[in-house]
């Protein structure tokens, strides 16, 4: 296991006897400097943040998710600026746990090696890569050589203990654990599933952390998935009041200060 920010950070939660709190958001939504200042107000309540990097075919994400793609795309993102805004981030707060999320093809258009070298996140998630893909593997070896980056593997309710002991192999920090299978943010979690996902990863790793997403929305639903997982991840809900938000005209400090209040909101429920 490296020493990276999310470790540290999960320990630290383990040591307080809470769950952490990991939220995504999709770089450059609504635009980018109401981006950076969602991400910096988040900061103050979350552990960790996930910052997707837009792609327009997106394939496991909701109609939320692409919209939000396809408003921050409007506004200029790409690959290279989703690297230049963890990098800008990363220079206020080096320590803050970051992890950039996002598809294979924006990451081969853009380069292998060369995002790898560029990449200053903690962790690295690639939501439609498979355990013998060979760019994976390749960006593996080059995060190697940087020691800068984990990647991070995704565990769904259909994978068996054959997938789940491959994906561990693979993995320096923690692995992410779905809610149930299928789209992200479609309906709500499936708590039994989250525990024989988890209950799997335990009986082969006494040491990988697991963070558990898709379909948390509430307090309460972070109350009960932190009961078994080490981190609990809320994404769509929140890039879906972002652009509720910014659709009623709110943008800059104002719609920032309001997700920071949903994302504070959240955070209660990690209290024992």
């Amino acid at each position: 296991m490296i020493k990276n920010n999310f470790n540290v950070i999960l320990k630290k939660a383990q040591s307080e006897n809470r769950a952490a709190l990991f939220v995504f958001v999709t770089g450059y939504h609504p635009n980018y400097e109401t981006s950076k200042l969602i991400i910096k107000e988040i900061s103050k309540f979350a552990d960790a943040i996930e910052i997707g990097n837009p792609f327009n075919t997106s394939t496991a994400d909701s109609s939320v998710i692409m919209n939000a793609s396809e408003t921050a795309i409007k506004a200029g993102a790409n690959t290279q600026k989703i690297l230049d805004l963890v990098k800008e981030i990363k220079s206020e707060n080096t320590k803050f746990p970051l992890a950039i999320m996002g598809y294979l093809n924006s990451l081969y258009g853009y380069g292998i090696k060369k995002f790898a070298k560029n990449c200053l996140a903690d962790s690295c998630i690639i939501v439609d890569s498979s355990l013998d893909c060979p760019e994976e593997h390749e960006l593996l070896e080059e995060f190697k050589k940087t020691g800068n980056t984990s990647i991070v593997k995704l565990v769904t309710p259909t994978n068996d203990e054959s997938y789940v002991q491959a994906c561990l192999q693979k993995t320096l920090s923690w692995i992410y654990v779905t809610g149930y299978s299928g789209i992200t943010g479609s309906k709500k979690y499936n708590i039994d599933y989250i525990k024989n996902s988890i209950s799997l990863i335990r009986k082969n790793s006494d040491h990988t952390f697991i963070g558990c997403g898709f379909g948390i929305r509430t307090k309460e639903d972070v109350a009960e998935v932190s009961k078994y997982s080490d981190a609990v991840i809320c994404g769509t809900a929140i890039v879906d009041l972002i652009e509720k938000e910014h659709k009623k005209g709110n943008s800059g400090h104002d719609l920032a200060k309001k997700i920071g209040e949903y994302v504070k909101e959240l955070s209660m429920g990690l209290k024992k």
